[in-house]
């Protein structure tokens, strides 16, 4: 008989790693470690995250002396699931809590997390379009920065694109203080140079959620003319300076805690601006020429 000398090596490496597995689910006491593979080795581009310590039955506790390790994966992984969208729930079921807090000296953010936001935001949405419209913040995309638009610290900037198939579909992004999930800062994005009406219609959307999710007090039809009045502000306004630290609006509106601006300079997205309304925030902007809005009636 032939014996292939490939046919010998691909034996041997299925059999290692059976053994291998065999070691580690047997050695790891009530715990198995599960191998996996990375975004780079995996076949296909597939991901199957880190290793996890799952909890197993032995042939002495499982039913009728079955070893059911696989079992108990996937019914860990389906607790798992459960527990994220019980999270994902409760924060939708609460109105925010719209505070502002000092973070750090001078950071100021609000008292509500991305995750209350998102959680609040879908749960208005869904009402409406019979959906959900964010995805949870873990499956957002995540940068680190050295400091943020209104802080001289660190902050993580989260942002998220509902189609990213279409390179210039609207985004809303993130700001949080490096070791907080408290919102810094919010903003709004739309491509202008790559204008098309349903693209301008999916931004007006995500205003109008937005703004109904933080200024709860108001009409809908003063919701549209809020960010329509202020997006028209950014076109009026346009500015070569790009949206840093030293950017300086045209006008800031506020309502209660929170402070809208519009943003847009040349070569760069337009921007609608939600920041704390904190008093240092918004002396300091009109102190460098912006002009304060404060409507009638606001305390």
């Amino acid at each position: 008989m032939k014996i292939h000398r490939k046919g010998l090596v691909i034996a041997a490496v299925v059999l290692f790693f059976c053994g291998l597995c065999a070691v580690r689910f047997t050695f790891a006491g009530k715990y198995i470690m599960i191998p996996y593979w990375t975004k780079s080795t995996s076949p296909k581009g597939m991901y199957y995250g880190v290793p996890l310590g799952i909890p197993y039955w032995t042939k002495s506790t499982s039913p009728k002396g079955m070893h059911n390790s696989v079992k108990a994966v996937a019914e860990t992984m389906s607790l798992l699931d459960g527990k994220l969208k019980e999270i994902v729930k409760e924060a939708a079921d609460k109105e925010l809590e719209i505070g502002i807090v000092e973070n750090r000296e001078g950071e100021f953010v609000f008292t509500f997390s991305i995750d209350d936001f998102i959680g609040r935001y879908n749960s208005i949405y869904q009402a409406d379009r019979g959906n959900s419209y964010l995805a949870p913040s873990w499956e957002w995309r995540a940068y680190n920065y050295d400091r943020a638009i209104h802080s001289d610290y660190g902050c993580s900037y989260y942002n998220y694109s509902k189609d990213e198939s279409i390179l210039p579909f609207p985004t809303i992004s993130v700001y949080t203080p490096t070791g907080s999930d408290n919102v810094h800062e919010i903003t709004l994005n739309f491509d202008d140079h790559s204008y098309t009406e349903p693209l301008f219609k999916a931004y007006e959307d995500m205003c109008f959620y937005t703004l109904k999710t933080l200024l709860y007090d108001m009409e809908d039809e003063e919701i549209v003319t809020l960010y329509a009045t202020l997006n028209d502000l950014a076109y009026e306004h346009l500015t070569s300076v790009n949206y840093t630290s030293e950017s300086v609006p045209y006008a800031v509106y506020c309502q209660g805690n929170v402070a809208l601006y519009p943003y847009f300079s040349i070569g760069e997205s337009l921007r609608l601006c939600i920041i704390p309304a904190a008093q240092q925030y918004i002396e300091e902007m009109e102190s460098r020429g912006a002009k304060i809005i404060i409507p009638k009636g606001t305390p």
